[in-house]
């Protein structure tokens, strides 16, 4: 069941953001060749009007094949026998892709990432409608220090406050709560200061984490007080709290993806496919709830990750269109080899991600 609903899960994803850039290039009447969930060998198929939709055997994967220019090469005429029949003629120059305007490419381009946006908002929303309730953290107030920690080390002691966190990169961020500890900790390894309210007098405390294997995060020893309660929610309620959820994720993803690129988040807490299986896995193992929002969150990555500016990913080609619009005209040649450089360089990334999430299943 993990696996079918696993490749569920990445079918609707891919499906999402793939229809988000066929819809946006249907509006601006650019002629879209093919509509594919998955690679590889097809397993069903449906010509429309114009459009192949196509479900292929790799289901890791998809794309919306639009018309790049107003010729076809003989290449694309012969692979598909299907396609043939449809396409084996001129395209109008304002019907490809790069004959429509650079702002209605880039609008194409960004609509994929903003359909997995909403797709996360909708599933945020209908969970806490369905749960009707939101949690309400308590103040990150320490109830205990444990022994021989990090924690002990540096000398914080129960009932210091966490206020604040600095980390090595000066970084200051405000702590109100001990889901403000825990989501940026998350994105930060390696020594950083805890401003804490001892009674009435503010300390600066200087820490260095651990990494713990079983929770795969970085640790100092400390347990904090009190218990996380829960509000109930109305109808409007639920909507206000799902469409914040979909931001906050939105900002906290980000933030992540920069602190991959700084280097505060090493390889061990990023996921591939292996990773990502293990982490479904897991999140079926407590309810099917917990599932739907490992799915909103891993679509909110999605559209983060598409936005990097590597000329692979959307964000890429928005900057090379924003580029050509700046300098006045496209070099294909130059465009070619840098997409051919980065496929490269995110395929090694892929790789490296792969080999990382199969070592933590050994461990």
């Amino acid at each position: 069941m993990t696996f079918i609903l696993f490749i569920l899960m990445i079918g609707v994803l891919i499906t999402f953001h793939e229809l988000g850039h066929m819809l946006a290039a249907k509006v601006f009447n650019v002629y879209v060749k093919e509509f594919a969930v998955g690679f590889g060998p097809k397993l069903l198929s449906h010509q429309g009007k114009e459009t192949l939709y196509t479900l292929r055997a790799i289901p890791f994967g998809g794309y919306t094949a639009m018309v790049d220019e107003n010729k076809l090469d003989e290449e694309n005429e012969n692979s598909d026998e299907e396609t043939t029949k449809s396409e084996a003629f001129t395209i109008e120059e304002e019907r490809t892709f790069y004959g429509v305007s650079a702002l209605k490419r880039i609008v194409i381009l960004l609509s994929g990432p903003i359909f997995n946006f909403l797709l996360a908002m909708v599933i945020f929303i209908s969970i806490f409608s369905a749960v009707g309730v939101k949690a309400i953290y308590p103040k990150a107030i320490i109830e205990q220090v444990i022994e021989n920690s990090p924690a002990q080390s540096a000398g914080l002691m129960v009932e210091d406050e966490i206020i604040a966190i600095t980390y090595a990169n000066n970084e200051k961020v405000e702590i109100k709560t001990t889901y403000d500890v825990a989501v940026n900790n998350s994105l930060h390894k390696g020594a950083y200061t805890l401003t804490v309210l001892r009674g009435n007098e503010t300390i600066d405390i200087l820490v260095e984490p651990v990494y713990d294997e079983k929770s795969k995060s970085y640790l100092i020893g400390i347990v904090f007080s009190g218990e996380t309660e829960f509000q109930k929610l109305k109808g409007p309620e639920a909507i206000v709290e799902g469409i914040k959820h979909t931001f906050e994720s939105a900002i906290l993803t980000f933030k992540s993806v920069i602190s991959i690129f700084t280097g505060n988040i090493g390889l061990e807490n990023v996921s591939g496919i292996v990773g990502m299986y293990s982490i479904t896995e897991e999140a079926l193992s407590y309810s099917l709830m917990s599932y739907f929002s490992l799915v909103a969150s891993i679509s909110i990555s999605l559209c983060v990750m598409n936005l990097i500016p590597i000329p692979i990913f959307d964000g890429g080609r928005i900057l090379m269109t924003i580029i050509e619009v700046i300098i006045g005209k496209r070099d294909e040649k130059i465009e070619s080899i840098v997409l051919t450089i980065s496929m490269f360089l995110v395929l090694a990334l892929f790789i490296l991600i792969t080999i990382s999430d199969i070592g933590k299943l050994f461990r």
